[in-house]
């Protein structure tokens, strides 16, 4: 996958979660830019027991969708797999294949979460994965100038410190281990 940051991936089906509304005059209130949300590319590939824990870590960090592509095999199994283990983010298939059983059968497991990416109406970009905080945020401000509902990046393991902290650019001092 070589898309860069604006160019837009997909759409996927539900609404871009909204900050609180501002008031701009007494009785009205105008609603505040849309919250730019983060999918996470899961390669079905290697331990399954690894691939569990990583969507269960990712999604307790707040990411918005897990996404799985035909590339990788069949986006069904893995999303129906990835459904049992997880309960609120949404499970996105891209290059899914069009075998209508096993579509039902993962959304039937997926409690309504299911996604295919081709038939959404939302604009999601593609990254590779910030090289540093700075990167981070330039990546989150142009794909929000951008009008993108979201970024899907690749998993790794330094994503998690990135969702639960998306706003924090200074060195992380906090993750210095001490030594004795």
């Amino acid at each position: 996958m070589s898309a860069s940051a604006s160019e837009p991936v997909s759409e996927s089906a539900g609404e871009p979660v909204s900050d609180s509304a501002s008031e701009s005059a007494p009785g009205t209130t105008q609603p505040a830019a849309p919250t730019l949300l983060i999918g996470v590319r899961l390669a079905a590939t290697g331990d399954a027991g690894e691939l569990f824990a990583d969507a269960k870590a990712i999604e307790a960090a707040g990411a918005d969708s897990l996404w799985v592509d035909a590339v990788d095999g069949d986006p069904y199994v893995a999303l129906a797999a990835l459904a049992a283990v997880t309960w609120r983010v949404r499970l996105v298939a891209r290059g899914a294949p069009s075998d209508v059983a096993a579509r039902e059968t993962c959304a039937n497991l997926a409690r309504g979460r299911l996604v295919v990416a081709e038939e959404s109406e939302e604009r999601w970009t593609e990254s590779a994965f910030p090289a540093s905080r700075a990167a981070w945020d330039e990546l989150r401000n142009a794909s929000t100038a951008a009008g993108a509902t979201g970024v899907v990046l690749p998993n790794d393991p330094r994503l998690i410190d990135l969702l639960r902290n998306p706003d924090i650019i200074e060195a992380r001092d906090d993750l210095k281990l001490s030594f004795g």
